[in-house]
């Protein structure tokens, strides 16, 4: 799986993401034809099926849907309904570098964060403020591939409390 494969993959999920959270309940468009149904595969390669099944499961809590042995693959339904990962075993290294980001979305990232850190979850870096926006706290999966817990920034004042960096954007 190279990386012209999981650049082709990202272009085709930004866009399928574009689509679908646009639509709504009605999958129809004019403008492309598309009959699409209200759902979305993340899919992402993996070095251990079994490993990554168990991260998902115990990290996000995550549940298996559909198992094959024999394609080496695995469907999860996330907490969004409609929206499940997919999760293949390749031979090739699949280095999560893609620049994809699973941004999970969180009522309060600091709660968030300390409930995996006491789980063993090391997180890279300390939370990120976007000021008025979000508070971001990135980890990653076995694999490599970057995932973040998203959520509403910490009140005025309370950035200095945890682990907090504030990101000023212009």
């Amino acid at each position: 799986m190279g990386t012209t494969y999981v650049r082709l993959a990202a272009g085709v999920l930004a866009i399928a993401s574009l689509v679908f959270f646009s639509m709504g309940d009605d999958a129809t468009t004019a403008d492309t034809g598309l009959r699409l149904r209200p759902d979305l595969t993340l899919q992402m390669p993996v070095s251990d099926l079994d490993r990554s099944i168990a991260f998902y499961e115990r990290t996000l809590g995550f549940k298996v849907t559909e198992r094959r042995d024999d394609l080496k693959f695995a469907h999860l339904s996330t907490n969004v309904p409609g929206l499940d990962l997919g999760l293949n075993e390749v031979e090739e290294s699949p280095i999560g570098t893609s620049g994809i980001v699973l941004n999970f979305g969180v009522k309060d990232v600091a709660e968030g964060r300390r409930a995996l850190e006491s789980r063993g979850v090391m997180f890279l870096g300390p939370t990120r403020v976007i000021p008025g926006k979000v508070a971001l706290a990135e980890l990653k999966d076995p694999d490599g591939h970057r995932l973040r817990l998203a959520g509403p920034p910490p009140p005025a004042g309370d950035e200095a409390k945890a682990s907090y960096h504030m990101v000023v954007r212009d």
